[in-house]
């Protein structure tokens, strides 16, 4: 059997998930790259990158190469296979996952189009499998794209330990606490949470190259949108608490923020309700889930500010369970003991 991991990142980012599919199915599992993971910031390279999500596989396709096994790190990569073997009525021979799988509607004529796309690549007997990270977005996205949920794969996200690169960094910057992201983020919750008086003399930063405040930021909060990629991780490592304010608790986001927080054992404190929470967090243990009641936020988080002995409690309890259940490896593991199971490898 031939398993090939398409990926849109560096290959060293998977290689541990890549180790465990090797491990679980008896069999290699080559990497494939085809970079396209860049910033979400120019308008250009957004076009640049959606181009990439079509040729890549279609060079693939093309090519012809045999392979039995395709997982898609890049959903659209697993996404766009399924597309053209439907298009172009190929014989089935390849089973296609496609991992880390996330859906949106949109509005308007484009939404619509993006819809009917999305709807081709996943209802068809090309794509085998949708992995996801909670059980609850399974039912949103079955009855949003007509998919049968036995279509799913649900098994938490994983990300790579990198825990003694980053364990003695420092950035020009102290006494803060740390929210980060792009997507499906609730900063303006965050900002009239830290306008409360409780925390008026406590800083907030926010990391974000997409987020506009809709007013002017007061002193306490400071916006960085020239922070991205490996830079994030001292600022990680070096927060009081990292929150993650979600805006749709249904749709799947920031998982990397969190398990990259638990990897670094910071407490991170979630919004609810969210699949963050339903997925990763036990609440006072690894993590704390929080209501978006200002007031009863904006408490809490003092209460955890002033208080080290507990956040280093639950930072230790968050790095064990990172290591037990959401490294990359561990990610990979779960995912191939299902492939295994369902697909008879």
């Amino acid at each position: 059997m031939k398993c090939i991991l398409f990926v849109d990142c560096d290959r060293e980012e998977v290689q541990t998930f890549s180790e465990a599919i090797s491990s679980v199915l008896k069999e290699d599992c080559t990497i494939k790259v085809a970079r396209s993971d860049y910033g979400q910031k120019n308008k250009l390279i957004n076009i640049f990158r959606y181009i990439k999500y079509f040729m890549a596989p279609l060079l693939f396709f093309l090519s012809r190469e045999k392979c039995d096994l395709l997982l898609g790190w890049q959903q659209f990569y697993a996404l766009n296979m399924a597309f053209y073997c439907r298009l172009f009525k190929v014989k089935k021979s390849t089973k296609i996952v496609a991992l880390n799988f996330t859906y949106k509607r949109k509005k308007g004529f484009l939404g619509s189009i993006y819809y009917k796309y999305m709807k081709y690549c996943v209802d068809n007997i090309y794509l085998d499998f949708m992995h996801v990270p909670s059980y609850n977005y399974v039912e949103s996205c079955s009855e949003e794209l007509g998919v049968d949920k036995s279509k799913f794969i649900v098994r938490g996200f994983g990300v790579p330990d990198l825990f003694d690169n980053w364990k003695q960094s420092k950035v020009d910057c102290s006494d803060y606490s740390l929210t980060i992201g792009r997507s499906n983020r609730d900063f303006d919750f965050l900002v009239s949470v830290w306008g409360t008086p409780c925390l008026e003399k406590h800083r907030l930063v926010i990391i974000s190259d997409t987020y506009i405040p809709k007013k002017e930021l007061p002193k306490n909060i400071i916006l960085r949108n020239d922070i991205t990629g490996d830079e994030q991780f001292p600022w990680i490592a070096n927060a009081d608490l990292v929150i993650i304010p979600i805006n749709d608790g249904t749709i799947c986001s920031g998982d990397t923020v969190l398990l990259n927080s638990m990897m670094l054992k910071r407490t991170t404190i979630v919004t609810t309700p969210s699949t963050l929470q339903e997925m990763y967090i036990k609440d006072g243990y690894n993590g704390v889930a929080i209501a978006k009641d200002i007031d009863l936020f904006a408490q809490q988080v003092c209460e955890f500010l002033s208080d080290d002995k507990r956040r280093n409690e639950i930072g230790e309890n968050a790095r064990k369970m990172y290591l037990e259940n959401f490294s990359r490896y561990a990610m990979g593991r779960q995912i191939a003991e299902f492939l295994k199971k369902h697909l008879g490898y």
